[in-house]
C-alpha cells in the first residue's frame, strides 16, 4: 500500500494527473477527500473533489512499478506551495 498527498492545481494540472494515472490502468489509484473515494483514472471523478486542498492517494496495491513514482513525483503536495 502505497499513500502520499497530493496537489493539483487546475484543471489543467487534473488532466495532467489523469494521463499519468492513465498509463498504470490496472493499478488501483484512488483519491481520498473527506468521505468521498475517488477513482484516480477518472477525470470527470477528481474534478467534482475540491482541488483547493491537498487530496490524499492511495494505492492498495503490493505491485506498484517504480516509474509511477516518477510520474506522481510532480503532484505530490510536498512538492507544492499553496493556501
Amino acid at each position: 500500500m502505497y499513500s502520499n498527498e497530493i496537489f493539483l492545481n487546475d484543471l489543467e494540472h487534473v488532466k495532467q494527473f489523469v494521463a499519468v494515472t492513465s498509463k498504470y490502468e490496472k493499478l488501483p489509484i484512488n483519491l481520498v477527500s473527506g468521505i468521498y473515494i475517488i477513482d484516480a483514472h477518472s477525470l470527470i471523478g477528481i474534478i467534482s473533489l475540491d482541488i483547493s486542498k491537498p487530496i490524499e492517494l492511495q494505492v492498495p496495491s503490493d505491485n506498484i512499478p517504480e516509474s509511477f513514482y516518477e510520474d506522481i513525483k510532480p503532484f505530490l503536495a510536498n512538492n507544492h506551495t499553496h493556501n
